[in-house]
């Protein structure tokens, strides 16, 4: 089934992306707070930048990571 009117066109498409952004803008706040996830308390001892658990070197300044 395909809307002839104008007005049908209209709600349809509307109602299109309603149902995108109902899918998309979940999925965006979901995928950011996942990679936030990935961050600890620790900090880095020469920058104070926070570090992730599986890094070996501080992705700011280079400093070897202490375990």
């Amino acid at each position: 089934m395909v809307p002839h009117t104008v007005l049908g066109k209209v709600i349809s498409s509307f109602v299109m992306i309603l149902g995108y952004a109902i899918i998309a803008v979940p999925t965006g706040i979901v995928t950011v707070e996942m990679s936030k996830s990935g961050l600890t308390g620790r900090k880095c001892s020469n920058c104070e930048s926070t570090i992730a658990k599986s890094d070996n070197y501080c992705k700011n300044c280079g400093t070897p990571l202490d375990e």
